[in-house]
């Protein structure tokens, strides 16, 4: 299969992974929730280990860079999920899309992949997008909930270029296991909840369930999609089909009317910026 169908299967599995964690974090802790769905996760995807050939590599520079893995991944979540509860579904998104900025630089940066002036000029127009969205654009001042949500992004970009590069050592499966696990059981330390906080019903039944499988979906297929020869930069764009879909979702579902010009405007901001990024690779290789 391609890359691009995979990392579109990414985006839709993203995509109702975010609806149904914004339904959960209303009532529950969100780093706690973070914890919990990550580690269920990880254990839906190590109920799947046996039937494959596992690889798995232990040398001091991986370890390091699992250790940076989990690092990220867990202040990236720990923000997004904290941000997911006061963010509107509609806007949230849109301000970690900024996450394809990090991830593009980083993979110039440390991968050496290739960008071409599309990638800089698309790179921009994202950037201009989040002007849209400050609540007081003209001085770039953002609510302290969208701050997490564009820390979140940083974090999230750095770790889709650590997936990118530590991916190949280890077969898809245990990976993905791997990364929800330490993310999981950073974010339980992050939290430090008592164990009677930390077993409470809502954080291990139902909904919960929902997210923790499509994160594994999710991930798995962005590997997935890493291996089969996507880029860092292109295989985390492509997946941005998700910004459609929950900005549909909001809108109709839960009703967020409010800015919609701005959060239009934004959209197609980001969307004319993908296009130019994707462009930008296309023409370098």
């Amino acid at each position: 299969m391609s890359w691009l169908l995979l990392a579109l299967g990414a985006g839709l599995g993203s995509a109702l992974n975010v609806f149904a964690s914004k339904l959960l974090v209303k009532n529950l802790p969100p780093i706690m929730l973070g914890a919990s769905v990550h580690l269920l996760g990880g254990i839906i995807v190590c109920a799947f280990l046996p039937f494959t050939a596992l690889t798995l590599t232990g040398t001091p520079p991986i370890v390091l860079g699992l250790v940076g893995l989990t690092v990220v991944y867990t202040l990236g979540n720990a923000f997004y999920f904290t941000a997911l509860r006061d963010v509107q579904l509609s806007e949230i998104d849109l301000l970690l899309r900024s996450s394809s900025i990090w991830t593009l630089l980083g993979g110039v940066l440390f991968l050496s992949e290739p960008l071409g002036w599309q990638g800089a000029l698309g790179a921009f127009l994202i950037l201009v997008s989040l002007t849209v969205l400050a609540e007081k654009p003209r001085r770039l001042v953002f609510r302290r909930p969208q701050l997490l949500a564009l820390g979140a992004a940083l974090s999230f970009g750095a770790g889709n270029v650590l997936d990118k590069a530590l991916s190949p050592y280890f077969d898809p499966l245990s990976y993905t296991a791997l990364n929800l696990l330490l993310t999981g059981f950073g974010m339980a330390l992050l939290a430090r909840p008592t164990l009677t906080a930390f077993l409470r019903a809502g954080l291990w039944q139902g909904g919960a369930w929902i997210v923790a499988a499509t994160f594994a979906l999710t991930q798995l297929l962005l590997i997935l999609a890493f291996q089969a020869g996507g880029s860092a930069g292109e295989v985390v764009l492509v997946a941005q089909v998700r910004v459609v879909l929950l900005g549909t979702a909001g809108i109709f579902l839960l009703r967020e009317r409010d800015r919609l010009l701005h959060k239009g405007v934004a959209a197609t901001f980001i969307f004319v910026g993908i296009y130019l990024l994707s462009l930008g690779w296309s023409d370098m290789k």
